[in-house]
């Protein structure tokens, strides 16, 4: 039911088999050397809790699958992008694509880090119905608009820590995202992030 092998220095890439351990409750493989995309079927491993793949070289979009996993309460995605100045990158590094509207259905869900990460797009409204957030990692992303509307509440119940890009971009009076309720507002550039409360 517990595979952690967090800082172990494994390389290669992701089996696309480990989606048969439908029983896994918690995958941490943080901090290794993978080289991988997310398998498409990730969704088969329904009794997943936790999944941590951050600071390895992951690559591609997040998979559909993935949002089946409803008794998530931990995604850590981050760190992919594993570069002095991750903006160099070549596109096919880190998760790209956007977050889906699907997030709203890991209502469970309490940790989500996708910080450092060229994902792109907009904040969902929906991500506004996993109440039991606790923290949200959105920063040095290429995430832009808005927080939505429904997102800010949750900082009056379980929601402490909200990290976006809501400092002005590089010297500009333009942040990346305009957020009203976020703990701590970073600069998209510098990745210096500031408390806001």
């Amino acid at each position: 039911r517990y595979l952690r092998l967090n800082d172990n220095y494994i390389g290669g890439s992701l089996p696309k088999t480990i989606t048969k351990l439908k029983k896994l409750r918690d995958l941490q493989l943080g901090d290794n050397f993978l080289v991988s995309s997310l398998p498409s079927d990730l969704g088969r491993m329904t009794d997943l809790r936790i999944l941590t793949l951050n600071g390895n070289s992951l690559f591609g979009e997040i998979p559909n699958g993935l949002y089946n996993l409803k008794k998530l309460s931990a995604l850590r995605l981050d760190d992919t992008l594993m570069r002095e100045d991750p903006w160099l990158a070549v596109p096919n590094e880190g998760i790209n694509g956007s977050i889906s509207t699907f997030i709203g259905g890991l209502q469970d869900l309490e940790y989500l880090y996708l910080n450092n990460n060229p994902i792109s797009g907009t904040i969902p409204t929906e991500l506004g119905l996993c109440e039991k957030l606790k923290t949200l990692l959105l920063h040095r992303t290429n995430i832009e608009g808005e927080m939505p509307d429904k997102i800010c509440p949750l900082r009056d119940k379980s929601l402490s820590s909200v990290y976006s890009d809501c400092r002005p971009y590089n010297g500009t009076a333009v942040p990346f995202i305009k957020c009203d309720c976020c703990s701590d507002c970073c600069d998209h550039s510098t990745g210096v992030c500031i408390a806001d409360d």
